[in-house]
């Protein structure tokens, strides 16, 4: 029958196993880090500070970001180090650099074989 006053659990319930995400990310106290996916309230890329961390198999934080939210139950699905996305800023802005200076670089070929140079 189950102990007093807990509820058995339903035959249909669905037990979520959390996959090791956080393996690449340190997951310490006081960690810098940043948010990896749009959370509510917080958008990717801002930057947060680790309060705690807890857990064995699956390892989680909660963060107190720089918009002033706290969230947590976060993980490396959520988490990158600072680090790690400054590096992916620097990375997307030298792509869009030269996305468009090979488009510049289109459009004045362009000219110069059709002859118009305005």
């Amino acid at each position: 029958m189950g102990l007093p006053g807990l509820r058995p659990t339903p035959p249909t319930a669905t037990i979520i196993a959390m996959d090791d995400a956080s393996d690449t990310l340190d997951m310490k106290r006081r960690a810098k880090v940043a948010a990896a996916i749009d959370l509510e309230g917080v958008p990717a890329g801002t930057p947060g500070q680790i309060m705690y961390v807890a857990g064995f198999s699956w390892k989680r934080a909660r963060v107190r970001f720089a918009n002033g939210v706290e969230r947590g139950s976060l993980d490396g699905r959520h988490l990158v180090s600072r680090a790690v996305w400054q590096e992916r800023e620097l990375e997307l802005a030298r792509q869009h650099a030269r996305e468009e200076n090979k488009r510049m670089a289109d459009e004045l070929r362009a000219k110069l074989i059709t002859g118009g140079a305005h």
